[in-house]
């Protein structure tokens, strides 16, 4: 649901599991190592140990899996916390904290089996109940995550999370210390994806009991059961972690410490990389000519559309002939031209168009199987727009766009704001925020347009088509298409892969080229400069990024 969501630098969320950008600066403190992980000193000693700095991005937010996650969770999760089961480069399950599972025939009983020594940071025992802590919290509305309607596939998660059910009732249960039984409502396949999801990390059962509670920001209660510990954190300035030891895989961990560094923008973080402050870091199309042929230089197809969001509780955008003339009067590769050659591919889907798709069983990607779903048609607009009523834009009302005061959104807005006023006679009016009060607006539905850009959580095309339901918790704008999710819903009946992705595709045609929810522009191109002694990269396959808590760095 990243449903974090994810500027220029979105291309290190592609390419990188976790990073994020904050404001520089400021004289806070650092809040220091504590007694409940282990101990030693929070700040690397100058050449005695390994690690490496990566620049983050900005949107703040809890590090507690059941809470308001943001970037700044899956900077943190990605290297603190571990799951159950993990992807692996080649797509197989590769087991952390579970050793294996059983499954049984309809694909609704999940059973996990623990490993020998799971443990957390302050070496209590990992357990079962640390996972089910965080899926309970997650189910109180009250929590803030987005992702908690993905626990609606656990028995009985739905009824709890409407108040129609007790918590007690979820079905999940721990036979002893060392198993995890979950049952679903009905089969799943692709349920082992979804155990990347904040709500199915853990959260110490004693000590995480407050859902966005100041505890998770404090490395003495902070506890963390994955490669990882926290040592410090400063909140919009960095965050430091630690090696481990009680980690139950702590022979593959070759680093003792890893840096998350806030840059306020792609450029200076481009300059950071340069000096050597930073060793990884998102970039643009300004590094490739220079960068062409070196070790530093990273290019990965994205995972990550970025599209327009037109609130449907707003006139006159509830009406869907506007909403379509606005998607046909616009020209997608002017857009990618304007944000950024090299760094953007024009799209009309909302499905990351290189996803790989189950449909042909031949590899193909999302968007290489089917036609584009909208395609520029200024005449067609204009004849839509002057059926709505508003001929030549006449009587038109001025909307707002509002937007994050990022460059790449900024280019995005003014192309979309010079393209409907010159195809359709309308003026919209372009609103720069703070990024967290974009943020805020967008899920409070206080807005008229309002950018969006998503990133795939797990392999597979629901990771973006779920989010428009009527109970979904990123539906911001109001969507209801009564097509869309009858589609979405005979999907999760087809047994066969190949059918149920035709179907997902025709849910998102519904969506999109139907309804007209939204408006999709743009896919990201994944632009990186990386310190060519980083390696043991392994390349996460539900966004085609890499995890680095197993890198090595050479001398």
């Amino acid at each position: 649901m990243t449903r974090f969501a994810k500027t220029l630098s979105v291309f290190l969320a592609l390419a990188l599991v976790a990073l994020g950008l904050a404001a520089c600066g400021g004289s806070q403190a650092p809040i220091s190592t504590g007694s409940s992980n282990p101990g030693g000193a929070a700040t690397p000693a100058a050449g005695t140990e390994k690690g490496i700095i990566i620049r983050m991005e900005p949107e703040t937010g809890t590090l507690d899996p059941a809470g308001n996650s943001s970037t700044t969770y899956w900077n943190y999760s990605a290297y603190a916390l571990a799951p159950l089961v993990e992807l692996a480069s080649d797509g197989s399950y590769d087991f952390i904290i579970a050793e294996s599972c059983d499954i049984n025939e309809d694909n609704t009983v999940f059973t996990f089996h623990f490993r020998e020594g799971a443990a957390w940071s302050d070496g209590s025992p990992c357990t079962p109940a640390d996972y089910i802590n965080t899926m309970q919290r997650a189910l109180d509305p009250a929590c803030g995550s987005g992702y908690s309607d993905f626990l609606f596939k656990i028995k009985n998660g739905k009824a709890i999370y409407e108040g129609s059910a007790d918590i007690s009732t979820l079905g999940v249960e721990a036979p002893d210390d060392k198993t995890l039984v979950i049952t679903l409502e009905e089969p799943c396949q692709y349920f082992l994806d979804l155990l990347f999801l904040p709500v199915f990390y853990p959260s110490h059962a004693e000590l995480a009991t407050e859902t966005n509670g100041d505890w998770c920001f404090d490395p003495a209660r902070s506890v963390a059961n994955g490669p990882f510990y926290l040592a410090e954190y400063v909140p919009e300035q960095y965050i430091l972690l630690k090696k481990n030891p009680y980690y139950v895989q702590k022979d593959r961990i070759s680093l003792d410490y890893i840096k998350l560094l806030a840059i306020a923008d792609t450029q200076s973080a481009i300059s950071a990389y340069k000096t050597g402050e930073v060793d990884l870091t998102g970039a643009d199309y300004t590094v490739l000519a220079e960068y062409e042929g070196k070790g530093d230089l990273v290019v990965l197809p994205g995972m990550t559309t970025y599209y327009t969001l037109l609130n449907w509780d707003r006139e006159p955008l509830s009406n869907p002939l506007v909403r379509e003339a606005l998607s046909l009067a616009i020209d997608r590769d002017a857009i990618a031209a304007s944000a950024g050659k090299g760094s953007y591919e024009p799209t009309s889907f909302f499905v990351a168009k290189y996803m790989t798709s189950k449909l042909t069983g031949q590899g193909k990607k999302w968007g290489e199987e089917v036609d584009p779903l909208v395609t520029l048609n200024i005449e067609r607009a204009q004849q839509l727009l002057a059926e709505a009523g508003f001929p030549n834009g006449e009587g038109f009302p001025e909307l707002s766009f509002k937007y994050p005061a990022m460059e790449v959104e900024a280019a995005i807005a003014q192309s979309l704001q010079a393209q409907w006023k010159q195809n359709l006679g309308i003026m919209v009016s372009l609103e720069s925020q703070e990024y967290q009060v974009n943020i805020s607006d967008r899920r409070a539905g206080d807005f008229d347009i309002c950018r969006m850009r998503w990133t795939a959580d797990y392999a597979d095309p629901t990771t973006f088509l779920s989010m428009y339901t009527g109970s979904a918790s990123y539906n911001d704008s109001g969507v209801a298409s009564a097509k869309y999710e009858e589609l979405l819903a005979l999907s999760e009946r087809e047994s066969d892969p190949a059918k149920r992705f035709q179907i997902l595709h025709d849910a998102e045609k519904a969506l999109v080229a139907e309804d007209f929810a939204f408006i999709p522009t743009l896919a990201g191109i994944g632009v990186t400069l990386r310190n060519p002694k980083i390696g043991n990269i392994v390349i996460n396959p539900s966004r085609n990024s890499p995890f680095y808590k197993y890198a090595t760095l050479a001398d």
